[in-house]
């Protein structure tokens, strides 16, 4: 009798040698009597020539299956080899349409090695189209359609520019950076409607010739502007306004010989340059004297302007900070547009809108809300107290409307102050610190382009409060407590004249800017900062009236007239603005460019001319680097009475490992009423310290101290020396007074202490070659999980819901 195995190699035989395939029969279920046997063939050797089957056994029928009957093919093995198999296409469930993301390019193909001069020796075709040629390809062979969980190629580079590169293949990048191409169809909106022309509506001043020990003039330039015409500036520059009157980011600027600078980079909302039409019977009011061919041409024009280059070295801030590197020059879009040269240096005329560039939107309830402010002050002459608090949640504008209320408050006022209260996004001051600026000129310009000097500052050393709650509400109240005796009602220069412009010179209102961490523990801060600071108007910027707005304190507008005749604040609901410039810069980015803007500032160095009014940088010296600035050298024993190490985790720093933390901290220089800041005498027998630190000691009282500025460690001696290379932008008439050193969370970027100058050419990093320094990313993430982290900690568990 063959067994099983014998019997299947003979039906395999039997099927091989037949010309014509047999047809399968089902088999049959086991039956009493036996099966015919199959028909003979040539048995092999040793083998006999026929296979009897097996005789029945009672046994339970198994459940496996049952093999295929005599002439089928053995069915192959399936074998799980995902990179063979080929995706089948299905049909469209409901609707039978092509898929918008399988017809188009997922990715922008960039080139790597494009710059500056690549970009214009490019071929004629404009970028515009050629990035629509691109959007329109299909997928070619072994590009995968688009899938949202499936990940990419990310190598975005530093290059501005963007030209097609003919040895690229098939690679495709992203630039994270730049707007995706579907963008690119949309048309462009005009920034300027101004159409400039030479010696007829632009007259180009001719330079006064300098003498010995002078600087040199800057060049001018003179428009000639009509009714509801703007312009579009990109760069540095100074606006004086000659004849007429022009709004500027919102705020009207009348005739007068004050000229106000206007910092305008790409890397936030642009201030748009807006004639104001006079009335028919009226004609323009004029402070200067123009020449005769200027004079004949401005006739029926409404506004006369003058703009001036500055050179303040601003603009070298992005050789420092490589994400805003060229933000003071045109982006790649402009590179092919036709745009008129006005001839001032570092300044350009944009006539239309790109996708990295938008203009600064005004709402028309930020303009209700502001001049609902100014009416009432002039109604009630009596009423002393104006304090303007602004909140709402992050990114809807807050600095950017309590910029805007300050500068049209300064249209009725001769000084305003400014509480900032947002330690992430500090308008006057780097971040971390609590400060009250006083302001006396209109501010034009992102918070990196006018560091400042405050009237009164608390160091907490964080960027968020989570940590010290009581530090900052302390903090804030004794700055409140500071305004209303010292600022409020303080009186003016005397000599100085209050009837030129008629503005209001014996009350100083507030300006408070809150954070906009406005959940949980921050929603309980901003609550009890308005409960401190007791204001007369509130503005809420809210994206609508639902109840969950209500709950959260907004207000919606049918109970905003209600709040008017009500007991307590006046509170104004606005609407919240969005630009598409803030996609391209993290809030870490902006810090960071705030804090280097801050230690490369030049400050006056003399006395102050008003001792109320804030210190604003007159310059920035971005041509040296941090490392390479000469320090100064400080003894601890003599120049410093206390060091005080505050945040998370510091309270485990021991006394012997403090010059470790010290070396290249950000620390804050506080300075103490005389008697508050002793540091604790060292028990007899014991060994005094080389520095005066105190392990767990907590910062000064806010009531008793306040933070001159901001000092970089550059270098700290081993003990037993006792001395600090210290680096601070500080005036040095106000260093003799800060005798403490207090060290938080706040720190420099890594290459904030590199010298730029020698990683231009990509050679070296401190001595080393830079692809071989560890833990150091210089610019923009590449690859793929290159992009900034995102912490969530409104994650709760099951026990908390």
């Amino acid at each position: 009798m063959l067994s099983a195995v014998a019997a299947r190699k003979a039906r395999l035989a039997q099927a091989q040698t037949q010309a014509s395939p047999v047809v399968a029969s089902e088999p049959k279920p086991p039956s009493s009597s036996p099966s015919p046997a199959p028909p003979p063939h040539p048995a092999p050797k040793n083998k006999p020539a026929q296979a009897t089957p097996a005789p029945l056994s009672h046994k339970p029928p198994s459940k496996r299956k049952l093999s295929t009957s005599a002439g089928d093919p053995p069915k192959p093995k399936k074998t799980k080899d995902r990179h063979r198999r080929v995706p089948q296409k299905h049909p469209a469930r409901y609707f039978a349409q092509e898929d918008a993301f399988g017809a188009q390019d997922d990715v922008i193909v960039v080139d790597e090695s494009d710059n500056e001069s690549s970009a214009q020796s490019s071929s004629p075709t404009s970028e515009e189209e050629s990035l629509r040629m691109r959007s329109s390809r299909g997928l070619t062979k072994g590009n995968r359609p688009w899938s949202p969980s499936a990940p990419f190629r990310d190598s975005s580079d530093e290059d501005e520019g963007l030209d097609e590169d003919e040895d690229s293949g098939d690679e495709h990048v992203l630039d994270n950076p730049h707007p995706p191409a579907v963008l690119l169809s949309q048309p462009s909106k005009v920034l300027s409607t101004f159409h400039p022309g030479l010696n007829q509506n632009v007259f180009v001043l001719p330079l006064r010739h300098a003498f010995a020990g002078e600087p040199p003039q800057p060049k001018s330039v003179i428009l000639l502007l009509n009714a509801t015409e703007t312009v579009a500036l990109l760069g540095a520059y100074t606006l004086t306004v000659l004849r007429g009157a022009v709004a500027l980011a919102g705020v009207s600027i009348t005739a007068s010989s004050t000229a106000h600078t206007v910092f305008a980079p790409r890397s936030s909302p642009l201030p748009i340059i807006q004639c104001t039409p006079r009335a028919a019977s009226s004609q323009p009011s004029s402070t200067s004297v123009l020449p005769a061919n200027i004079d004949d041409a401005a006739l029926g024009c409404d506004a006369v302007i003058m703009l001036q280059e500055v050179h303040s070295g601003v603009d070298g801030l992005g050789r420092i900070c490589r994400t805003f590197d060229g933000f003071f020059a045109p982006s790649r879009w402009h590179r092919n547009q036709a745009r008129f040269d006005l001839g001032l240096d570092g300044v350009y005329f944009l006539p239309l809108q790109t996708p990295d560039i938008a203009p600064l939107a005004i709402p028309p309830t930020w303009t209700t809300a502001t001049d609902a402010v100014l009416s009432r002050s002039d109604e009630n002459a009596e009423e002393r107290r104006c304090v303007c608090l602004v909140k709402g949640p992050k990114n809807a504008g807050k600095s950017t409307f309590a910029r805007f209320l300050l500068n049209k408050l300064l249209s009725r006022y001769r000084r305003v102050a400014y509480l900032e209260c947002d330690l992430g996004q500090s308008e006057f001051t780097p971040g971390g610190m609590v400060s009250l600026n006083v302001i006396e000129q209109p501010v034009f310009g992102p918070p990196f382009t006018h560091p400042s000097v405050p009237f009164a500052a608390h160091y907490v050393g964080a960027t968020s409060p989570r940590s010290s709650p009581s530090h900052y509400l302390e903090s804030v109240q004794a700055l409140l407590q500071q305004y209303d005796v010292d600022v409020q009602d303080a009186p003016l220069d005397e000599g100085r004249s209050d009837e030129a412009d008629g503005r209001v010179v014996s009350h100083i209102p507030l300006v408070v800017n809150t954070m906009g961490w406005t959940k949980g523990l921050g929603a309980d801060l901003t609550r009890k900062v308005e409960d401190i600071v007791g204001p007369t108007d509130v503005f809420t910027l809210v994206a609508g009236s639902s109840s969950d707005d209500q709950n959260n304190g907004c207000m919606s507008a049918a109970a905003t007239t209600q709040a008017h005749s009500a007991p307590g604040p006046r509170v104004h609901v606005l609407d919240i603005v969005s630009s598409v410039v803030a996609a391209y810069y993290t809030a870490a980015d902006h810090r960071n460019v705030s804090i280097m803007s801050y230690f490369h500032a030049t400050f006056p160095q003399g006395p102050p001319s008003s001792p109320y009014a804030s210190l604003l940088p007159t310059s920035w010296n971005t041509s040296i680097p941090l490392c390479a600035q000469p320090p100064y050298e400080v003894d601890c024993q003599v120049a410093v009475d206390r060091v005080i190490l505050t945040g998370a985790g510091m309270e485990d720093v021991v006394p012997q490992e403090v010059h470790r933390a010290l070396n290249c901290a950000v620390v804050g220089l506080i300075s103490c009423d005389p008697g508050t800041s002793t540091a604790e005498t060292p028990l007899e027998g014991t060994i005094a310290p080389a520095l005066p630190y105190e392990q767990g000691a907590l910062p000064p009282l806010p009531s008793t101290s306040r933070c001159v500025g901001l000092a970089l460690v550059r270098a700290v001696s081993p003990p037993p020396r006792n001395l600090l290379q210290i680096i601070t932008p500080v005036p040095p008439s106000l260093l003799h007074s800060a005798r403490v050193l207090v060290m938080g969370e706040l720190q420099l970027p890594v290459w904030g202490m590199l010298d730029f100058r020698t990683l231009d050419d990509g050679a070296e990093i401190a001595g080393y070659e830079r692809a071989k320094v560890p833990y150091l990313r210089w610019g923009k993430g590449e690859g793929v999980g290159g992009e900034r982290r995102r912490v969530r900690r409104n994650l709760m568990r099951k026990g908390q819901l």
